[in-house]
């Protein structure tokens, strides 16, 4: 995502961006609720974090559609300040073709050629 397709971005789509970032995928067990707080850290959530060995943290690890259905929420009430706090993490693409032209050719590449010369 290049900054000005971050512009027209939707909330969802920036979660969805970030996980990506962050290779998020899982929903599952211990990892799926690790990542589910380290989304709400990212959107905001900095509090004392998760009580682990708690009930409902044994109810979310034995659940993983539990962890899911709340990532699926916060995705469809992601408020526009989260997304914003999400934005802020995110590695942009350069969308400058001339500026990779030019590291290219600092970095030897030609093109579809690369000088091995470097």
């Amino acid at each position: 995502m290049n900054e000005a397709e971050l512009e027209e971005a939707t909330p969802s789509e920036i979660l969805n961006e970030y996980c990506d970032q962050k290779k998020i995928f899982n929903f599952e067990g211990d990892t799926g609720l690790k990542n589910l707080n380290q989304i709400t850290k990212a959107i905001g959530y900095k509090g004392h974090g998760f009580m682990y060995g708690s009930s409902l943290e044994e109810f979310l690890s034995d659940n993983p559609g539990a962890c899911n259905a709340i990532k699926d929420w916060i995705e469809e009430n992601i408020s526009e300040e989260q997304a914003g706090a999400l934005s802020d993490e995110l590695e942009l693409e350069d969308n400058d073709e001339e500026e990779q032209e030019r590291r290219d050719e600092k970095n030897g590449l030609y093109g579809d050629k690369i000088d091995i010369a470097n």
